[in-house]
């Protein structure tokens, strides 16, 4: 049988640095299938267009915005809160005939519009994404070899210092939209909460008695149990929940001008 064989693409490099880093995590799932109905009806007649992705970054920013206890990262025995709520995002960057893979950070999460999320979102998917060039001791760890360098990572990390570099503490992938039903994610490090998007789809459920159908969003949440109990998490999931099935986001907030 023929075979070619690559090289590890350069830029997957940080992605399996990740998963190494993730590997000893203890993750508790929630799974949810919610009702979009009143989302949906102001998504179709947002102007401008506003995506699914930005909608559920803007709900999990905003519900971490409420409980803040859930954006924090374990650092060796220090836990490192953080004091204003930034989404990671990953989207497939179209550069130069290349299909790509890149993280995205969605700053001050809580305080931008659905438009502008999804305005940023489609940015990256089509320009020359963000730049992520660390500098300082983290810069020089990445320059490591392989083994060597997820070893000194996974040091480094047991830092408070160096731990709040490693950007948000708190994710979003949309996995699911691409597949179809539900979306499960595999544990990044640095995350501590993953929210899955999944594909949004038409199920029969119960309303006041009457079997009806409704446009249904799957959705997974993942916490990191060395950082959330259950009880915060429970909280965090419901307020969630609450936020997407009534459209929260939605609601207009006076943002500046773009220039």
């Amino acid at each position: 049988m023929a075979y070619v064989v690559r090289a590890v693409p350069r830029d997957r490099q940080p992605i399996l640095d990740r998963l190494a880093g993730a590997s000893r995590r203890f993750q508790v799932h929630a799974l949810l299938e919610l009702d979009v109905t009143a989302p949906a009806a102001l998504i179709d007649a947002s102007e401008p267009r506003v995506s699914w992705t930005a909608f559920v970054i803007a709900s999990v920013a905003r519900a971490v915005a409420m409980h803040p206890e859930v954006n924090a990262r374990k650092a060796g025995n220090a836990i490192v809160s953080f004091d204003r709520v930034d989404i990671g995002a990953t989207v497939e960057r179209n550069w130069h005939g290349r299909t790509v893979l890149d993280a995205v950070t969605v700053a001050d999460a809580d305080q931008q519009s659905c438009a502008a999320i999804s305005r940023a979102l489609q940015r990256a998917k089509f320009g020359p994404g963000e730049q992520h060039r660390p500098s300082g001791l983290t810069g020089a760890l990445l320059r490591l070899p392989g083994p060597l360098r997820r070893s000194a990572i996974r040091v480094a990390a047991t830092r408070p210092d160096i731990a709040a570099t490693f950007g948000p503490a708190v994710g979003v992938t949309s996995i699911g939209m691409f597949a179809g039903g539900w979306g499960w994610a595999i544990p990044l490090a640095p995350l501590t909460v993953i929210a899955t998007v999944g594909r949004i789809a038409d199920r029969a459920v119960v309303r006041d008695g009457v079997v009806v159908v409704r446009p249904m969003l799957p959705l997974t949440l993942s916490f990191d149990h060395a950082v959330i109990d259950g009880a915060p998490a429970a909280r965090f999931t419901e307020t969630l929940s609450t936020l997407i099935e009534n459209g929260s986001a939605l609601e207009a907030i006076a943002l500046p001008a773009e220039p």
